[in-house]
């Protein structure tokens, strides 16, 4: 799922009702059960990607009137038609707005994979400083962060070389077979740079690739013998998978 802009104008708070944690404002109509439910989970998360960044203790980040707003619509119809989204979209993420906007879904898809996935394009892009960084790293990285993906999902011999992989833009792309390919290897990779390596490596590599240095320079500069190429990234990401 992509990180998508929110085109609605902004929610007047007269409409909702809200539950307050430490670096959320969950907004809601009406089902405060379901919203504190959202809460708790938002918390949770908040504090295992945070780790995957390797700033457990960032001061100041989402807290006060810097918190983040989960809106939660009431239906998919009412979500669609207040932040003008396409009819397959499940949520919308604006790190401009500092917001998130879904609608309430029974199941386990938007607790355990809508919301970490789109609060962690919030926290990398907040992380990072709105700049261009490559998709695989941006998707990846939240395809990780999602409930069940740690465990794996991608198997070998399917998927793209890594050095194509790191060029590839798929958001225009009809193939679903290999638009899944991509978001499972891409996080796979980023699984692999985070358990292997550390939170705060991974970290310091997406700092080196917003301050411009190319994927093979930044390998180079954080990981320096470990992995410091593309090819070398590769091999040892294979080897592990093995």
């Amino acid at each position: 799922m992509l990180l998508l802009p929110l085109i609605a104008p902004a929610a007047s708070t007269q409409d909702w009702q809200v539950v307050k944690s430490s670096h959320f404002l969950v907004m809601h109509r009406g089902d405060e059960v379901f919203a504190k439910s959202v809460s708790d989970k938002a918390e949770a998360y908040y504090s295992a990607i945070s780790a995957d960044l390797g700033f457990t203790r960032y001061q100041n980040f989402w807290v006060w009137d810097n918190r983040v707003k989960i809106l939660i619509y009431p239906t998919a119809g009412i979500f669609a038609a207040a932040c003008q989204a396409p009819e397959w979209a499940n949520g919308r993420a604006s790190s401009s707005r500092h917001e998130i906007a879904s609608y309430q879904q029974s199941g386990p898809g938007f607790l355990s994979s809508l919301l970490p996935h789109e609060m962690s394009h919030l926290i990398l892009a907040d992380y990072i400083g709105q700049v261009r960084v490559p998709l695989w790293l941006t998707e990846g990285f939240a395809q990780w962060e999602q409930e069940g993906r740690k465990s794996g999902g991608f198997t070998p011999g399917q998927g793209f070389r890594l050095k194509d992989l790191m060029v590839a833009d798929i958001r225009q792309d009809s193939d679903h077979q290999r638009v899944a390919v991509f978001y499972a290897q891409s996080a796979s990779v980023v699984g692999f740079m985070i358990t292997a390596y550390g939170g705060a490596a991974f970290g310091a590599f997406c700092k080196a690739l917003r301050d411009g240095k190319t994927v093979d320079a930044a390998l180079a500069i954080v990981y320096a013998a470990d992995i410091p190429s593309v090819e070398i990234l590769e091999q040892q990401w294979l080897k592990s998978l093995r």
